[in-house]
């Protein structure tokens, strides 16, 4: 979604994912990761960010956002987008994150995603309410709660022309 949100409106795409990992999925240290997202960000006067990492930019990055794009989705739609993902990026070795590829040892034993998914989706929840109607009230929030809401929510942006020329 956040590349799509960027090209319609002309806007640089930073992936938080392509930071945060260096090569054989190595992460990078935290100060380092906060830093250069912060620096890239900091190049455009706007700018679309995809990923979270709550914990780690929630003090430099968020406050930066003047609206925030929240996928509220329930867990199967998640799931499902997880697995055909996942199947894809080991079936085709399609690259993430940097310059990283997605094994099945890697997905099942190393960074086991799905417990990940499962584990953090109530947790998530609950921070999102926290954040949308405390720590960051004052920013304009979009929380599509279904796939059908995205797909809008995209159509609806207008095409809008480079910031320079």
């Amino acid at each position: 979604m956040g590349l799509q949100l960027a090209d319609k409106l002309n806007r640089p795409q930073i992936d938080l994912d392509d930071f945060h990992f260096l090569p054989n999925w190595v992460c990078k240290d935290p100060k380092l990761f906060v830093s250069e997202v912060n620096s890239a960000v900091d190049q455009h006067e706007s700018w679309i960010v995809s990923g979270g990492y709550h914990s780690k930019l929630k003090a430099t990055l968020w406050p930066k956002a003047d609206t925030i794009i929240w996928l509220d989705l329930p867990l199967h739609i998640i799931l499902t987008r997880y697995f055909k993902r996942t199947y894809r990026r080991v079936r085709f070795q399609e690259p993430c994150c940097g310059e990283n590829y997605e094994t099945l040892g890697h997905v099942i034993f190393k960074d086991n995603m799905l417990l990940h998914i499962l584990k953090t989706y109530g947790p998530r929840k609950e921070r999102l309410a926290d954040w949308r109607y405390n720590r960051f009230a004052d920013k304009q929030w979009i929380v599509p709660t279904n796939p059908e809401e995205v797909r809008k929510l995209i159509d609806d942006v207008p095409q809008r022309k480079p910031l320079c020329a």
